[in-house]
């Protein structure tokens, strides 16, 4: 299975590193398209910061979703309070939405899933 993490937070992107025990993470690079680099790398699942502006995730989930990749898996996580974010990105077709706490907590059990 593949794993492409669009992450730039170190403490985010140093868990995502040690929960995928071994499973290949390729990491969206800095100033890229996101939906392009999944175009490119076709993963099984698409780990996305919704908050950083740099990425502009609603769009990239937007063109994901309705592109030929539409299979990969996206999943999302935000600050909890930014509820605009949270539901403009369930409308984009992300799969699951979580808070950053709740990401941190559940990473284990996603990644062991894939």
């Amino acid at each position: 299975m593949k794993i492409l993490a669009a992450i730039q937070d170190l403490m985010f992107s140093s868990k995502v590193t040690a929960c995928a025990r071994g499973k290949p993470v390729e990491w969206v690079k800095r100033g890229a398209k996101v939906a392009e680099q999944v175009a490119a790398s076709k993963p099984d699942v698409l780990l996305i910061d919704l908050g950083a502006p740099q990425l502009d995730a609603v769009n990239a989930i937007r063109e994901i979703k309705s592109g030929e990749c539409r299979q990969t898996t996206v999943i999302g996580y935000v600050d909890h309070t930014r509820a605009d974010l949270i539901e403009a990105a369930r409308a984009a077709g992300c799969d699951q939405v979580m808070s950053k706490g709740e990401f941190a907590r559940r990473l284990p059990e996603l990644l062991e899933g894939i």
